[in-house]
């Protein structure tokens, strides 16, 4: 009884342990959204143009969250995101020498509403790259 106790239990333990995980593939992604836009097509509009965008983004920065630390002058920093295929905006990346300046940008961007006319290239709906700058004056 033993024996047979013992066989089943190495056979289940066998069974259990031996298992081989599948691997999962995954569904294919829509070729458009992959598709990036090239230098001869139409890009993303943002609704009113680039001054309103600036304007958009200038009234959504709380100043008072900033903390300048004694530096005088001016602040600057870049702003890099990708309009995707259904005008929203994602990937956003601030890059600058305050960090929370950088920050207050990004929550600025990321707070926008709007939704963008996407690119297009080769007529088709592309993502499309943008990169701008942002300076702040301190008086």
């Amino acid at each position: 009884m033993k024996k047979i106790i013992t066989f089943i239990l190495c056979l289940g333990f066998g069974f259990a342990f031996s298992q081989v995980k599948e691997t999962e593939i995954l569904p294919a992604k829509d070729q458009s959204e992959e598709h990036v836009l090239s230098k001869d097509s139409k890009s993303a509009e943002y609704p009113g143009g680039w001054m309103a965008l600036r304007k958009d983004i200038a009234d959504r920065i709380r100043t008072k969250k900033i903390n300048v630390g004694g530096i005088e002058g001016t602040i600057t920093a870049r702003a890099k995101f990708i309009v995707n295929i259904k005008g929203k905006i994602e990937d956003i990346t601030v890059t600058g020498d305050n960090a929370d300046f950088n920050k207050e940008i990004e929550r600025a961007i990321k707070s926008l509403k709007a939704k963008w006319k996407p690119a297009e290239s080769k007529g088709r709906i592309a993502r499309s790259y943008y990169t701008f700058p942002l300076t702040i004056k301190l008086d």
